[in-house]
């Protein structure tokens, strides 16, 4: 008998049609009780070698696969059998609900479910998931590429190691009979998995998992509990698949072909969004929104934080745009520290004897950049002409990241060499980071052109005079010059003396205002912007986001639960052989 195939395959059609149902399951209980009160372990011990094994090696023979797939492909079922409280379903798992399962197995939960009209198979049900990820070839084939934001993100895995986020997109998924609408991250990586359904979503349903039972169940809000099973086959067959990459990552070494794609891969991201990756200054980490200051003017925008209520979004936007003066879009916006509250000084040693430094000869190609330079620098009104004056230094041509362009700096080596250090004290950017994480929702601020917002002092203009082709300059703000992060630290310790360590932390031209509960945050925020409108300081819109609850300050990422490094500081480290 045990040797007639074809009487096994009948007796295996009729247990799935139903039909000894009862001597089955008494049978398989009997079983699963005998094997877990056994003192030795089973003989099946050995097929440990084939968890992670393809459907190939189950010894079912090819149209025994075909009707294992069908049978533990996902049921979405509502269980009526179960006496259930209607406003308090009970959910739990037997022994019995492992009839039909591959035993012993160590498989994750891989299933298949409708997203919009769409079935999508091999997606991994996963608890250590914070986010919900679908793949991009998936967007593509559903026809929703167009749908999806772009608004790239770093993911984190357990190991460190970081995904760029193509964008994210808004779905209806399918949980019968529930709709739920989920943002899922969509990544274009090579995994075995079509995508995962994470935390968000267990959540969003109620669900619990058991992977042992190889099922989800969830309640339904009518009454009852909804069911989806376990696609074991599948499962296997992508755990292979991970376990081969995953092989093929340790013995094979990483080219540097495979780093600079990589490398080049998060430049592109960061070129799509320069809202969320800005040159310099603050990075968020997580979504933002763009909102109009100015209903007449759509490119006057501020970002806010996406994951804020509907009502707190009303609340700051209301609040920013009845205070869209505070922000200064061009250097005419910028009316500068009255001279009377501050001013740089340069304190030059009377024992140092001026230097005029001689005029260096440029190409005409190179005068015609400088000019260029100094027409844009008057225009704005930061340097006026000057006569006779006794300290004279070059102006300093250096070469940008950008091929072709040149920045003009002036060579204050000598100036400098004669001003005494300034040891007003900077703050301590371990102490700002710790004081700064643990709050529900920061503001990241960045004052616009900083230092230009602070005026030279009237008797030490003429020192910081330059010479062109076509006659000397002075600057009347501090560019370039010894001791200006000092002054800054002066100017906004006294703007922010009583918010400093409370409601505030500040280092130099970062601005960053913190509520350790989200209520009290635009109280917070309006004590800063009073201030800043008292002493005239502009802010620069675009390096600044308010209501967050994360974010890169002074190079550590700080959030409502502490501090981190950021990816993009250790990148060497992550990418390193």
């Amino acid at each position: 008998m045990n040797n007639c195939f074809s009487w096994k395959a009948h007796l295996e059609e009729l247990v799935r049609e139903g039909h000894c149902t009862k001597f089955i399951a008494k049978q398989a209980i009997q079983r699963i009780e005998d094997r877990d009160t056994a003192e030795e372990p089973p003989q099946k011990v050995k097929r440990i070698h084939t968890i992670l094994a393809d459907a190939k090696e189950s010894g079912l023979t090819s149209k025994e696969k075909k009707r294992k797939i069908k049978h533990t492909t996902m049921i979405s079922q509502v269980s009526t059998n179960i006496p259930l409280a209607e406003d308090d379903p009970v959910i739990s798992f037997q022994k019995k609900d492992m009839i039909g399962l591959d035993m012993p197995h160590n498989d994750a939960l891989v299933i298949s479910i409708q997203i919009i009209k769409a079935m999508i198979d091999q997606i991994h049900a996963d608890e250590g998931s914070a986010a919900n990820i679908l793949q991009l070839v998936v967007i593509q084939q559903m026809g929703l590429e167009t749908k999806i934001n772009k608004s790239a993100r770093l993911l984190t895995g357990f190991n460190g190691a970081t995904t760029v986020t193509v964008g994210t997109i808004d779905l209806n998924v399918y949980t019968p009979p529930v709709v739920s609408l989920l943002t899922f991250m969509v990544i274009d990586e090579v995994s075995p998995y079509n995508g995962i359904m994470g935390r968000p979503w267990i959540y969003k349903i109620n669900a619990i998992t058991s992977a042992t039972h190889q099922k989800i169940r969830y309640p339904i809000p009518w009454g009852g509990v909804g069911q989806i099973n376990n696609d074991q086959a599948m499962a296997r067959k992508c755990s292979a698949k991970g376990l081969k990459k995953s092989k093929q990552a340790q013995f094979l070494p990483v080219s540097q072909a495979d780093l600079k794609k990589q490398s080049k891969r998060q430049d592109q991201a960061e070129e799509i969004c320069p809202e969320v990756f800005p040159e310099e200054g603050w990075k968020p980490e997580e979504d933002v929104e763009l909102i109009l200051l100015d209903l007449d003017q759509p490119n006057k925008k501020a970002r806010i934080g996406s994951r804020l209520s509907p009502d707190e979004k009303v609340e700051l936007t209301t609040f920013l745009q009845n205070n869209k003066d505070m922000f200064a879009w061009s250097p005419p916006d910028m009316p500068s520290i009255d001279p009377k509250i501050i001013s740089h000084r340069l304190h030059v040693n009377p024992a140092c004897t001026p230097v005029a430094q001689k005029r260096r000869n440029f190409t005409p190609e190179r005068v015609a950049i400088i000019e260029a330079e100094i027409d844009k620098l008057l225009a704005v009104g930061f340097i006026e002409e000057v006569f006779y004056s006794e300290w004279l230094a070059n102006v300093v041509l250096v070469a940008k990241q950008e091929k072709g362009k040149w920045r003009v700096c002036v060579d204050y080596t000598d100036l400098n060499k004669a001003c005494p250090k300034d040891n007003f004290p900077l703050p301590r950017i371990d102490q700002l980071v710790d004081f700064t994480s643990s709050n529900q929702l920061l503001s990241f601020m960045d004052a616009y052109s900083g230092y230009n917002q602070i005026l030279m002092h009237e008797d030490d203009k003429e020192k910081t005079s330059f010479i062109i082709e076509r006659g000397t300059y002075c600057y009347k703000v501090p560019f370039g010059l010894k001791n200006t992060g000092a002054t800054y630290q002066m100017l906004v310790n006294k703007i922010f003396k009583e918010q400093i360590g409370k409601t505030m932390e500040v280092y130099v031209d970062d601005m960053l205002v913190k509520a350790p509960k989200s209520a009290d945050h635009l109280k917070n925020l309006a004590e800063a912007f009073s201030l800043l409108h008292q002493y005239r300081m502009k802010l620069n819109p675009s390096k600044c986001t308010f209501g967050v609850s994360s974010g890169r300050f002074l190079g550590y990422l700080v959030t409502q639960k502490g501090i981190e490094a950021h990816p993009r500081q250790i990148k060497a480290i992550l990418e390193m052989k």
